[in-house]
């Protein structure tokens, strides 16, 4: 029973990231007029905006068609380094790091603020990590009970320590950073 969970949750948590991953990417290559002017407005430098134009939809493109292929690893490694990014990146806006807000998220996300924004990315970075560990080597525990006296990492530890890592770097960077501010101030943010 317990390796059937296994195998059902992982198929499912593999099958979501080809979906979001796959249409992340077509929905910013589709409208990629509309995703460049919603980098030019995000609040970092327009070098890096030109830079994302391309590379960010791309990006997800590859990862996506990871999925799809036989690196799911890979995949889910490289998933949860850009979900990683995005979320450090929303949490700074959260934290009011930021003159404004804007946003040049897929059509799914549009709607969402800032903290449901953040809320989602923590989601998906979690699943990233688990579906990694999932589609990992057999666990020897499985293999041969008596000569493994490893326990297995529970995940509601690995979901625990997340959450008070992510709270105790927003309370030290809060500290850091009483004063909202534009983090990079050489171009004013327009929405």
């Amino acid at each position: 029973m317990k390796k059937k969970i296994r195998h059902i949750t992982s198929n499912s948590i593999h099958i979501f990231m080809i979906i979001f991953w796959l249409f992340a990417a077509t929905d910013k290559l589709w409208n990629l007029e509309a995703f460049h002017s919603a980098l030019l407005k995000q609040p970092f430098p327009s070098l890096l905006a030109d830079t994302l134009y391309w590379s960010l939809p791309i990006g997800e493109l590859i990862i996506g068609l990871l999925f799809i292929g036989q690196y799911r690893r890979w995949a889910y490694l490289l998933s949860a380094i850009l979900l990683l990014i995005f979320s450090i990146y929303i949490s700074l806006g959260v934290m009011g790091l930021y003159s404004k807000l804007p946003c040049g998220c897929a059509s799914v996300f549009n709607e969402l603020s800032w903290h449901w924004h953040l809320i989602v990315n923590i989601i998906l970075f979690s699943l990233s990590i688990l579906g990694w560990y999932l589609t990992g080597p057999t666990n020897p525990i499985d293999n041969n009970p008596d000569k493994c006296t490893v326990q297995p990492i529970s995940y509601k530890k690995f979901f625990v320590l997340l959450i008070i890592f992510f709270r105790t770097e927003f309370c030290r960077l809060r500290k850091i950073f009483p004063k909202k501010f534009a983090l990079f101030p050489g171009r004013p943010v327009q929405i």
